[in-house]
């Protein structure tokens, strides 16, 4: 008796201990033990006889198995590898944000990786406030990471794989049936008019092919890697909507930028219009040259009109990517275009290999691979019969119908479906094509990744060429000149059409230094985005 409970027992007791802890390990134990109360009093009832208690051990064998397999097997919490060993590549934050001191992550905080990723609320966009002095680059960058609604609904695929991985980790529910059969219909049983006799009959059913075939492990497997690829898929939104919130935040300051320099040219046209007014009625100059200087004011101040649109337009697009619905029409960023130190341009190769390695579209790709070829294996898996385990308890009413004593009774039984027609071959070839699928895409993907990265070290090699060879003292030069030949014309020694000109060649060459700084800094963190990471600072 206590080899029929205590053999499979230990077993039990040996798996479910570096499972659970301790508290299943206690509920192991009290199963254990209930068993054995309940294996002892059934052999009283049976009278010990041999052949009671060869039932008694067969049955109690197949009960502990049964909850071998179901309490050893609880829902394992999981969490990608990338966010406990390469956080810097799922870190928008790191990869994007300027040089300044280290930031030290914590669990909830969104420069995270753990925080980039299972925060699914986020901050509300009404939250979120905006400094009357401007924001900045890396507070342009967090308020994304916070209030972006783009960000915040991927993150969601993620919180809805982990469901997925705990719905298949479920062990299945067992079915429990009664039944009343053998009743007597147009009249009752008799000793004398036996019939039945009727009997009650319960029965406990339980699959078990999902543990012997391996089924629910496969499935297991599958739902981690679909939480792997969720968590790279929701690392590439991050990364495409950063880089536009970091061009949409150039696109700012540069329009901020030409705004001024519009104004100013009006300023300082206007200026010339009151020094040409004032020639004018000293008799120095002829009315023709105040009416061109008025038109030069017209021209300047339709500049500043679409100067101010084109600010509007790119503030606009700006906040949508940080998500924000309530911030002004217009909000102040703060920044420099200036570029102190330009870095070095890498090589096409050196670019390809980083991205290969860094950009989070191309791992979701080859993580559905594995994912792909581990479906496959979950469809064969599911190419196997299902095999269900049967335990009845049986109650005989002989008394009445035949005369003798009430008897108890129990059963065992294993119901098997044969293979014969369905063998899941059409989720097995689906599964196949979707593999092949599947790595057609990564391949057309690698194609992409080189013809993006080539256009991004072109364009910033193109940027940094204008930015070295550009001399910055030509700005100081063409504002000299500007306000020397605006002081001559003043005393009569120049003409409107030289300080026009003059003004004309400083305003161009202002804007080609603007325009020029700002395509460099896009430039720079579009190749930091086809990358992945950031590499040029």
């Amino acid at each position: 008796m206590w080899h029929a409970v205590c053999s499979p027992g230990v077993l039990l007791l040996l798996v479910v201990l570096p499972c659970g802890g301790r508290q299943r390990l206690a509920t192991a134990w009290r199963v254990v033990a209930n068993m054995a109360s309940c294996m002892i009093r059934t052999s009283w009832l049976c009278c010990c006889s041999p052949s009671a208690l060869l039932t008694i051990r067969m049955g109690s064998r197949l009960l502990v198995w049964l909850l071998f397999a179901t309490v050893g097997c609880g829902v394992q919490a999981y969490s990608p590898p990338l966010l406990s060993g390469q956080g810097a590549l799922l870190l928008p934050a790191s990869t994007f944000l300027p040089a300044g001191p280290p930031v030290t992550p914590s669990a909830g905080d969104l420069t995270s990786p753990v925080g980039t990723l299972q925060s699914s609320q986020g901050f509300p966009a009404e939250h979120v406030q905006i400094d009357s002095q401007g924001l900045t680059l890396d507070q342009a960058i967090r308020t994304a990471l916070e209030a972006d609604p783009v960000i915040q609904a991927a993150r969601e695929a993620f919180t809805q794989a982990q469901a997925d991985l705990v719905t298949v980790s479920l062990p299945p529910n067992p079915q429990l049936s009664s039944s009343q059969t053998l009743l007597p219909l147009d009249r009752p049983f008799t000793v004398r008019r036996q019939g039945g006799p009727p009997q009650f009959d319960v029965e406990l059913s339980y699959p078990i092919d999902w543990f012997v075939f391996g089924k629910r492990a496969a499935a297991m497997a599958s739902a981690r890697l679909a939480i792997d690829v969720a968590a790279a898929e929701v690392a590439e939104v991050i990364r495409q909507r950063i880089a536009g919130t970091i061009a949409a935040f150039y696109d700012v300051l540069e329009a901020q930028a030409l705004l001024d320099l519009a104004r100013e040219n009006l300023d300082d046209l206007k200026r010339v219009e009151t020094i040409t007014a004032d020639r004018v009625a000293l008799g120095g100059a002829g009315t023709i040259e105040l009416d061109r200087i008025r038109l030069a004011v017209f021209d300047s101040q339709r500049e500043a009109r679409n100067r101010e649109t084109a600010l509007a337009v790119a503030t606009a697009q700006l906040r949508a990517f940080l998500g924000l619905t309530d911030a002004p029409p217009t909000f102040a960023v703060r920044g420099s275009l200036d570029v102190p130190t330009p870095a070095t341009p890498l090589s096409v190769e050196n670019v390809l290999a980083l991205a290969e390695q860094h950009r989070p579209d191309v791992l979701a790709l080859r993580l559905q691979l594995a994912k792909a070829e581990t479906d496959l294996r979950v469809e064969q898996k599911r190419a196997y019969p299902q095999v269900i385990q049967t335990v009845g308890y049986t109650r005989q009413f002989q008394e009445k119908a035949i005369g003798f004593p009430d008897v108890n009774a129990w059963g065992v039984g294993i119901d098997v479906s044969l293979p014969l027609f369905d063998r899941n071959q059409g989720n097995r070839a689906k599964a196949q094509s979707v593999q092949r699928q599947t790595h057609l895409n990564l391949r057309a993907k690698l194609v992409d990744l080189r013809a993006e990265v080539e256009q991004a070290v072109k364009e910033y090699q193109a940027a940094y060429v204008t930015v070295t060879t550009d001399d910055p003292a030509r700005l100081t030069v063409a504002e000299n000149v500007r306000d020397k030949i605006r002081a001559a014309y003043a005393l009569g020694g120049k003409s409107l059409l030289e300080v026009l000109d003059a003004q004309r060649a400083y305003r161009d060459t202002y804007q080609l230094y603007l325009t020029s700084r700002a395509h460099y800094w896009r430039a720079l963190h579009r190749l930091n985005a086809a990358i992945g990471r950031q590499v040029l600072r």
